[in-house]
């Protein structure tokens, strides 16, 4: 498998390099692994990068140019944590809707980036943008004359799906920020309930377009254009004019959406095959393994769990008689005998070893999507909106367990463990679910570079296009022929009633 990826980025980059800027403003460690992955992929296809980053890494290739914006994180939005407190907490969802814009500001507003908004010798042959909940890293393609890729780190959702096509449906489709995927088909009362926080974020959304990033554009780029003699033009024309919506998702995981043809899965695009092999010691450890290996990482949980439940969560633990790693930083009183505790944890790695029989995660889309990568059932434990979908999908398809943060975790945990433990139906439909996740056409990072090139060489793929995005909502939604046909109605129901007085009129002078 490696050599047929080394062999297909090798033809598939063959031709001219291109100039590409990769934009990754939001604070977050989750967001950045994966535009190092895209960028990776960029350079190994022989592309010049400049990579505009809030965890810039030393480098020695040439190709590569970051855009150091990682001061963002200091003092005006404080520390990384409580930039996670933002995003990973569960707030009311429109808060996450102000997120996007404020992040896309401090990238904006950077002197990293404002070098290359305010020179007008500098110019790129595409922009690829990690979208979060905002369309204003958008107007940089407009500025540097190029198509725009948008990456969105997570599922599919409308909100996303808007920027290249329509809203979808929530007759059977769920927002991400909702916490909870009911069943499908949905009830009426869940189609209500779906229709009405699309309609109540629609709101948030317009109010935030309209107030919010109309103003910053025009007072970030009207002086860009003007150095490139140009004017500026509208906020929708830009925002709405993507060439292709890239996501990191992959049947079976996520929603199963309709797409328009400029939308590509490549979900799986950061796993690096082969795999790395594990350190010695901690390869001997899970060798050594007789019952098999639990691994734990709750990602960006564990830090709001207070001392005392980490301390029954590891009592828990300490009842199974399996071997127990724990990717925990925090220091502990007490290690029980069966469980070992890592700072820094090779995930992957770990869960591709073959006495991995479970894996603890607070139900992040990357973790659950390395675990279908290995075939290693789940325990979530997920605390925020997206991860609460997610969870909930994958669930619902046999795949794993959830379990709620609550005072009594870690018994609900050890119930859950142990289910999975005893039932063999998870793993064997985990199984399944990894031979689907990994039978491609050609590997994810591959496909990832082949868009991005056919999006370079057509000068932005107009073929793939969805007409939607130009279709205004009253049109999309017929309003202007409801209103029309309830106008002739009306009309009608007056003639029937002039007609029937008439009627009664010569009935009287007839008798």
């Amino acid at each position: 498998m490696m050599l047929y990826t080394v062999v297909w980025l090798c033809l598939v980059g063959a031709g001219a390099a291109s100039k590409v800027l990769v934009v990754f403003p939001v604070p977050d460690r989750a967001h950045s692994d994966l535009g190092d992955a895209l960028v990776r992929t960029l350079l190994a296809g022989g592309h010049e990068v400049t990579y505009v980053s809030v965890f810039p890494k030393k480098t020695t290739n040439l190709n590569l140019t970051y855009a150091d914006i990682s001061s963002v994180l200091t003092p005006q939005s404080a520390n990384e944590k409580n930039h996670k407190s933002m995003l990973y907490s569960r707030q009311p969802a429109h808060h996450i809707l102000k997120a996007g814009p404020q992040y896309a500001q401090y990238a904006l507003h950077h002197e990293a980036l404002k070098k290359l908004l305010y020179d007008p010798s500098v110019a790129f042959d595409a922009v690829i943008v990690d979208w979060f909940y905002s369309g204003l890293l958008a107007p940089l393609a407009s500025l540097f004359e190029c198509p725009l890729i948008w990456y969105v780190h997570g599922d599919v959702s409308w909100h996303s799906l808007r920027l290249v096509h329509e809203e979808a449906s929530p007759a059977y489709s769920v927002d991400l920020l909702s916490g909870h995927m009911p069943t499908l088909p949905f009830s009426t009362k869940e189609r209500a309930y779906g229709l009405g926080l699309q309609v109540y974020y629609s709101f948030w959304m317009y109010y935030i377009e309209h107030f919010v990033e109309i103003p910053a554009y025009d007072a970030i780029f009207r002086t860009p254009m003007q150095l490139r003699k140009r004017l500026l033009p509208p906020y929708e024309a830009v925002a709405y004019n993507g060439s292709l919506l890239l996501v990191n998702s992959h049947p079976p995981l996520g929603q199963t959406l309709p797409l328009p043809q400029n939308t590509k899965l490549i979900g799986g695009h950061h796993i690096r095959e082969p795999i790395k092999l594990l350190p010695k010691s901690l390869q001997a450890f899970m060798d050594n393994a007789k019952n098999g290996v639990i691994f734990m990482n709750l990602g960006n949980l564990q830090g709001k769990l207070p001392n005392q439940l980490k301390t029954q969560i590891l009592d828990a633990l300490s009842q199974l008689d399996r071997l127990v790693l724990w990717h925990l930083e925090d220091a502990v009183e007490y290690v029980p005998k069966n469980i070992r505790l890592l700072d820094r944890a090779p995930q992957l790695s770990i869960l591709k070893h073959h006495n991995t029989e479970l894996f603890i995660t607070d139900g992040s889309l990357t973790s659950l999507m390395e675990a279908v990568h290995c075939g290693v059932p789940f325990v979530a434990v997920p605390s925020s909106g997206e991860q609460l979908v997610n969870v909930d999908l994958l669930v619902g398809r046999g795949l794993g367990r959830k379990v709620d943060v609550t005072k009594y975790l870690p018994w609900t945990l050890e119930g859950a463990i142990r289910e999975i433990l005893r039932d063999a139906s998870y793993r064997t439909n985990m199984q399944r679910a990894s031979s689907v996740f990994k039978r491609r056409i050609t590997p994810s990072n591959s496909e990832f570079l082949y868009w991005v090139e056919l999006v370079i060489s057509t000068g932005g793929a107009a073929h793939l296009r969805s007409p939607a995005v130009a279709v205004p909502t009253l049109e999309r939604y017929h309003v202007d022929l409801w209103i029309l046909a309830a106008l002739i109605l009306w009309f009608l129901s007056k003639v029937v009633k002039v007609v029937q007085v008439h009627l009664k009129d010569l009935e009287k002078k007839n008798k």
